[in-house]
């Protein structure tokens, strides 16, 4: 396995796009109190890594739960499956 497998962010959330496992939010959100909702949200059902393309006050996007799943975890350690990022028998993320 090539040991470089993303060479910047980018990359990585272009595979995670790909494989269903990115969401873009392109309309405004408040950062205070709603992105850290949807967030938190998303992620207890099981949901996909989040960018916030337009938060409310900034021009800078945010994104949340990039290793949120061990799917994710072992995706950006360029691993085929969560299996492989269990450390102790305890998984990771």
């Amino acid at each position: 396995m090539d040991a470089m497998k993303y060479h910047d962010l980018r990359d990585f959330l272009t595979l995670l796009e790909q494989q269903g496992e990115l969401k873009r939010i392109t309309l405004p959100v408040d950062p205070h109190l709603e992105i850290t909702e949807i967030a938190d949200r998303t992620l207890r059902a099981g949901g996909p890594a989040l960018l916030f393309e337009n938060p409310k006050g900034y021009a800078m996007p945010v994104l949340c739960n990039l290793f949120g799943t061990p799917k994710r975890v072992a995706m950006g350690m360029g691993q085929e499956d969560g299996s492989a990022v269990r450390v102790g028998g305890v998984g990771v993320a």
